[in-house]
């Protein structure tokens, strides 16, 4: 699909997914630090330890694996809107599943059905940027969320400054699009990803965001090295 209709529509987004799914995580792996920030980020959110997690757009499992680790005493609820994505990460993390720590359901993040007040904290990685309405988004979280829960928003948001962009679209074009294509076999969806972020929000627009829309406590944290220009985590408390 070209990569216009997937900014214009995003619904198509978890089919483009679904055509690397099995392949995503070669390309993730040869990415310096995914998995440290997507650690990072959970270990950011100083969760107690016992709490029921929500992951939104949980994608292969690797974001699952990170809360997991700040979770000795807690559960992982994955979601993800790609069944081939959610394929590799039962696959991934069978032995969570069995034990009881992990469980992963095939549903759109625009459209959540869990009851009020469903859990302690929610962690979404590389997912709100491919939602087509962020505010809609948002209130579907924080219905989910309890009184003092927190939530994670970890992405690829840009810096509001003139050497962040430029920084991206070289780095986008000149290696993610290129190297992933031959990775995986696929140049669309890692094309939207380029485009996606330059027209994304901001971490202070995020931020903003979680603010006029019941959260408070707003901070956020860019990551380390190479990616410190492109790649925050936003975290905030649903208000009591």
């Amino acid at each position: 699909m070209a990569t216009a209709a997937l900014i214009e529509n995003k619904a198509f987004v978890p089919k483009e997914f679904n055509k690397i799914s099995r392949r995503y995580d070669i390309a993730t792996k040869m990415s310096q630090g995914y998995q440290d920030d997507l650690d990072a980020s959970a270990r950011r959110m100083n969760l107690r330890g016992d709490e029921k997690l929500l992951d939104l757009c949980c994608g292969t499992g690797k974001s699952t694996m990170a809360c997991l680790k700040f979770l000795p005493n807690g559960t992982v609820t994955g979601v993800d809107n790609s069944e081939g994505m959610l394929l590799e990460a039962t696959r991934k993390l069978s032995g969570g599943i069995k034990n009881g720590k992990a469980t992963f359901i095939l549903k759109d993040a625009m459209h959540l059905d869990f009851a009020d007040n469903t859990f302690d904290a929610v962690y979404m990685a590389y997912g709100l940027r491919n939602m087509p309405n962020y505010e809609m988004a948002i209130k579907g979280i924080h219905r989910v969320l309890k009184p003092g829960g927190k939530i994670c928003i970890h992405d690829y948001s840009l810096a509001d400054n003139f050497f962040a962009r430029a920084y991206w679209a070289i780095l986008g074009y000149g290696f993610i699009v290129p190297f992933c294509t031959v990775m995986t076999g696929s140049s669309d969806i890692y094309t939207y990803l380029v485009k996606s972020v330059l027209t994304f929000l901001t971490p202070g627009q995020i931020k903003t965001l979680l603010e006029n829309t019941g959260f408070e406590a707003a901070t956020t944290q860019a990551h380390a090295s190479w990616r410190k220009p492109i790649l925050h985590s936003v975290i905030a408390v649903k208000k009591s």
